[in-house]
């Protein structure tokens, strides 16, 4: 049913406050999110009560408005407002992510593109509700037009844990006079439900090492300084960095909090700065919200993703430059009249380390694939693969795909076997919807 405000011709006006301390004869104006409107039906005051035209209202409110001849009334009618914010929502469902890296692709396409409805979209409900008056007042343009981002790249750093991921994003920035530096930025990602959302975005404002820590009596730790020596990043390369109450301090890029008895000289840190004003003078002084201790933290990690089947795969820094070796399993029937006969097949795609050769083979990661129905039958025992006593491994599955590790795939114990295993604890492998 149509929400509708009728009201009488005659009075043709909205009454918005009381403004007993204004004169009669006084200029009254109208100003709309800051800006003044105008009407060729002024507004004025009667009885100690300001009143404006209400069709200005009313449009500028976003409703239509229409006079009922009939009726001798004006008809008010916010459904466009609803349709759109309809629309809306069901453009952002169909925009959700469905897995990690999806989510933070597309955000970082968005702040690429100053597109920052796309950045909305794939945000927490938290995340929405702190930057939405940002985005309002840019008018959802986010970024500038010079310099503007080149490009951008996304790393995996941290599982925090199966529902919480952290990734570097680092953007490449340029100008006419082709000049080039980066600015980096920490995004953390959430499983909500079947979606994946943006929940926090970590901006740094200087990385480097510690170079001096200045201490209280009692011991604890007043303010460190902060040396970069990555001078084509943009920000701070020095910077006296203090230590409040509230700082945080984290163990690289997990969620586990240090003491700041962890900020020590020669210690690598990442630190993002308060809101607080930060010192005009060189080097700056400004205090700490959030820093991360970087030494001992775990490795960054490059990201397999196969987009055929539906799946990434997460790799130490030292496979960049891996190949993926494709092969096949075959599926024995056990039943029936086609007992010991091939009546399933399907694809192994093994993840090869760089310093692999025919001479040095090393461990391979392989990746059976089975269709939801193969992985079924095998199961049910209708059919087998391989010698193995045992069955292959379930990994992880999306709506169309079982993605399984083979039984006694190290049996050679080739050489990188046990570096192998440490990542297959990781969980490394994520699925995607289909």
């Amino acid at each position: 049913m149509k929400k509708k405000i009728l009201i009488s011709v005659m009075v043709a006006i909205l009454l918005l406050c009381l403004a007993s301390s204004v004169f009669a004869h006084s200029s009254v104006k109208m100003y709309f999110n800051g800006k003044e409107v105008f009407s060729d039906v002024s507004p004025r005051i009667v009885d100690g009560r300001v009143l404006v035209p209400i069709r200005t209202i009313a449009e500028r409110l976003g409703a239509i408005i229409r006079w009922n001849e009939k009726r001798r009334s004006v008809d008010i009618d916010f459904e466009a407002i609803k349709a759109q914010d309809s629309r809306i929502s069901l453009l952002e469902s169909a925009l959700a992510p469905k897995d990690p890296l999806t989510a933070v692709t597309r955000w970082a396409e968005g702040v690429k593109t100053r597109n920052g409805a796309l950045q909305y979209a794939v945000m927490s409900s938290s995340l929405r509700k702190e930057t939405f008056s940002d985005f309002v007042e840019s008018n959802w343009v986010t970024g500038t037009s010079s310099p503007w981002i080149e490009s951008y790249d996304v790393n995996e750093i941290c599982r925090v844990d199966s529902n919480t991921y952290r990734y570097k994003v680092e953007f490449t920035y340029t100008d006419s006079t082709k000049a080039t530096f980066t600015e980096r930025q920490y995004v953390t990602v959430i499983k909500d439900k079947e979606d994946w959302l943006v929940s926090s975005l970590e901006k740094i404002d200087i990385k480097g090492k510690i170079t001096e820590v200045k201490a209280e009596r009692n011991r604890k730790v007043k303010s460190i300084f902060v040396e970069d020596d990555e001078a084509e990043r943009k920000g701070y390369d020095k910077a006296n960095v203090l230590i409040e109450r509230d700082t945080i301090i984290y163990d690289g890029y997990t969620d586990k909090k240090l003491s700041e008895h962890a900020l020590k000289k020669g210690v690598k840190v990442e630190v993002i700065f308060t809101d607080d004003p930060v010192t005009a003078i060189y080097p700056v002084t400004a205090k700490a919200k959030l820093i991360r201790v970087i030494d001992g933290a775990k490795e960054e990690l490059i990201v397999y993703r196969n987009n055929h089947y539906g799946f990434t795969f997460s790799l130490p820094k030292s496979w960049e430059g891996y190949t993926i070796v494709t092969d096949q399993w075959e599926g024995v029937s056990l039943k029936g009249a086609k007992k010991g006969s091939v009546v399933e097949k399907g694809p192994i795609l093994a993840i090869r380390h760089p310093e692999w050769s025919s001479r040095k083979p090393r461990q391979d990661i392989p990746i059976m694939i089975f269709t939801v129905e193969q992985w079924k039958s095998l199961q049910q025992g209708k059919i087998s693969v391989g010698a193995a006593p045992v069955g292959p491994t379930e990994l992880a599955r999306n709506s169309r795909y079982v993605f399984a590790l083979p039984a006694r795939y190290n049996y050679s114990f080739l050489e990188g076997y046990e570096e192998v295993e440490r990542i297959l604890e990781g969980n490394p492998l994520i699925p995607f919807g289909h």
